[in-house]
């Protein structure tokens, strides 16, 4: 799909990456075309997977969660049954935000939004109760200098 976006599919994935809740007059004006043709185009992109899905971003602090923090984390060793236990954990923990493998000492890097240190403290302990992980080592997130959702559009 990537090759077929035109200029006006990335102005319009542009203005919905600033608000999705634009109206589609807004998100028409913002990509050059009509209302109309906003609404067929958006269905487009969702069905071709370029939209995964149209959220409303929260503000941790203003709900109470005050507390982020990244950890790298090294399983034991890479077998099945390991690497099932440890995403198994990681999927039921609504705290972790994000979790991607990585290249370098560490296997995983997990993002973990929590109340605060505390309960940040409680998380850190239930990761080091799977046996799957050998080393975690965190870091308290002090600033945020860019959290974005907005990926760059390739021309």
């Amino acid at each position: 799909m990537q090759s077929d976006l035109d200029e006006s599919d990335r102005r319009l994935l542009r203005a919905m990456q600033r608000d999705a809740s634009a109206s589609q007059a807004e998100l028409a004006e913002a990509a050059g075309l009509s209302p109309s043709l906003v609404s067929r185009r958006l269905s487009r992109l969702k069905e071709a997977g370029v939209l995964r899905a149209i959220v409303g971003l929260v503000e941790p602090a203003r709900i109470g969660l005050t507390c982020a923090a990244i950890i790298r984390v090294r399983l034991r060793d890479h077998s099945g049954a390991n690497v099932k236990a440890f995403r198994d954990l990681i999927t039921r923990m609504d705290e972790v935000t994000l979790c991607v493998m990585i290249t370098g000492e560490a296997d995983y890097l997990i993002k973990i939004i929590a109340r605060d240190l505390p309960h940040f403290q409680a998380l850190v302990q239930e990761l080091l109760r799977c046996n799957a992980i050998a080393h975690l080592e965190s870091s308290i997130v002090l600033e945020h200098l860019k959290d974005t959702t907005a990926l760059p559009l390739p021309r």
